[in-house]
Parts: C-alpha cells; sequence; structure tokens
C-alpha cells in the first residue's frame, strides 16, 4: 500500500517580533533566515550554529511605518538622497509587502517571494506605477536575494536609484575589513561627495567611513578576522557598493542603535547609484546578492 504524499504547506505568514509577520526559511545545512512582511527585511541570517551573519540592531524598533535597524533593508525608489523621492531611503524598507510565493520541503521552506505594487500611499511619495518582489533563497551556506522592478504604467517611464542595504555582522570592527576595491573610485560622503580613489587593497575602519564606490567589481569579500570567516558577496546588474560604518559619535546619537554597536557591524550595499535605472512602460529590472559565508579569511 502506497503512502499518500503530503500536501504543500500553504503560504502563510508566522508571526516574528513584536507581532509583525514574517517567514522562516531553513536550509538543508541548517542555516535559518527571518523576513518580515514589513519592508520585505531580511531580519537575520544564522549559521548552523544559530550564529548570527547578519547584524540586527538590539534596539531596532519594530513598530511600523519605521525601517527595522540592521539585517537587509530595501533602498527603493532611492538610495539615500539621490533619487526622485523626498524620503531618505526611499519607501520600500517602510512599506507592507504581500507575501505571494513561499516554498515547502519536509514543512521547512527554503524559499519566498514578496512583492510590492505602486498604490496611493507610494504615489503620494513618487507617482509611478510599479510593481516589485523581493526573493530570497536559502541553499546551503547561501543566501540567494533577488529584487525585481516593473514599470507597470502604460505611458510613463521613470528613473530611480536602489541598494541592498546588507548590515554584516562582525566580532570586532578592528579586526574586519573589505575586500576588492582596491584602486576604485568613490564620493566621500563625509567630506561633501568629493571623488576619490581607494589605493588600499581593502577598506578597513579606524574611524567613520561612508563611501560610494562606483563601477565595483562583481565580487566583493567581508573578511571578519575575530569570527574567523569571510562573506563572499557576488552581485548581479548592482555595479555600486556603499561601504558605512557610523563610528561612535554617529552610533551614540542614532536611537536605534546601542552605543558601542559600531564595533560589531559594517554595511556593504549592493546598489546602483552612479546611473539611476531607466524603464519604460512594460519594462523589467531585474538585480541580486548572492551571499556565501565560509570559514577563514582570504
Amino acid at each position: 500500500m502506497q503512502t499518500a504524499t503530503p500536501p504543500p504547506v500553504p503560504s502563510r505568514p508566522v508571526i516574528l517580533e513584536n507581532n509583525l509577520p514574517g517567514v522562516r526559511l531553513t536550509s538543508e545545512t541548517g542555516f535559518t533566515s527571518e523576513i518580515y512582511n514589513h519592508g520585505a527585511h531580511v531580519g537575520s541570517w544564522r549559521d548552523g550554529n544559530g550564529d548570527a551573519i547578519l547584524f540586527l540592531s538590539k534596539h531596532a524598533q519594530f513598530t511600523p511605518p519605521k525601517a527595522i535597524r540592521g539585517g537587509i533593508p530595501i533602498c527603493f525608489p532611492q538610495f539615500s538622497n539621490l533619487g526622485p523621492c523626498a524620503t531618505q531611503h526611499g519607501f520600500a524598507r517602510n512599506q507592507a509587502w504581500e507575501l505571494v510565493e513561499q516554498d515547502s520541503s519536509q514543512h521547512k521552506s527554503r524559499e519566498c517571494v514578496f512583492q510590492l505594487a505602486s498604490s496611493d500611499a507610494t504615489k503620494e511619495l513618487w507617482p509611478h506605477e510599479f510593481v516589485a518582489r523581493f526573493r530570497v533563497a536559502l541553499v546551503g551556506d547561501t543566501m540567494e536575494t533577488s529584487l525585481s522592478v516593473t514599470n507597470s504604467s502604460d505611458a510613463k517611464t521613470f528613473e530611480f536609484t536602489a541598494a541592498l542595504h546588507t548590515y554584516f555582522a562582525v566580532g570586532d570592527i578592528a579586526k574586519a575589513s573589505v575586500a576588492g576595491l582596491g584602486n576604485t573610485t568613490y564620493l566621500d560622503s563625509l567630506d561633501g561627495r568629493i571623488e576619490k580613489v581607494d589605493a588600499n587593497e581593502s577598506v578597513t575602519f579606524p574611524h567613520e567611513v561612508d563611501r560610494i564606490y562606483q563601477q565595483t567589481p562583481d565580487c566583493l569579500q567581508v573578511v571578519d578576522e575575530a569570527n574567523n570567516r569571510t562573506i563572499q558577496i557576488k552581485k548581479t546588474n548592482l555595479p555600486d557598493a556603499v561601504v558605512w560604518n557610523p563610528w561612535v559619535d554617529k552610533c551614540k546619537a542614532t536611537s536605534d542603535l546601542g552605543d558601542s554597536d559600531y564595533e560589531k557591524f559594517l554595511c556593504v550595499e549592493a546598489a546602483a547609484i552612479q546611473n539611476p535605472v531607466k524603464l519604460a512602460p512594460g519594462e523589467t529590472w531585474v538585480c541580486s546578492q548572492v551571499l556565501r559565508v565560509s570559514k577563514g579569511c582570504v
């Protein structure tokens, strides 16, 4: 007698921090992630031992429309103030997204897709019709993310900038660096966004760093010496990369960061900033970021 195959688990959110709905994913190697409907925000990514790979502030405010501090906020339709929207980093990270797809294997999900479509509320901030979709998948020790934006208008072309504002957890900022940006031009946001060239092989953090690197390699690495690991970043259709650490004063001045949190994270934000994306009616733009963690330092 054959045993009937159990039906797939339906796509449905679970309740995460502060009663916010979201999704939990688990890879075949035991890596886990939590993604919130609020902002389609990746709140965590942990290895099989439960160690955090992404930083999430203990002071994060899980109270919409406030963005969640840490993880991977989605900056759309602009990064910072570089774009068409009056809202810093756009509005995607502050909106409620809809869970539209969720796979299941032995009652554990490994992949999900969230969607945000233009509405009266978004058109008050940015007067365009669009559909954005954000996919997250865990494959072994890898997190795959992709963002697509479709111009759903039948008449108007629009432009935007975007970034995946990824917060990486590190054991000690003094022993952390970002590799792969040597001899790359950047805009120094701490110096009037003057264009400079980084002659160093790696970006280190002896002080505040806030740089928009332009036309960067598709493969970068976060070297976390204190935790004896390297996080590889492979990005597609995201030519720029923002590197940021707020250091002491800005950390203390930020209400949803602890005073010493600057020691525990750095941001590498795969982005499309220098050349805004231009979409004609009916066109779709797709970008992706694949993260892989490995033992040892490059």
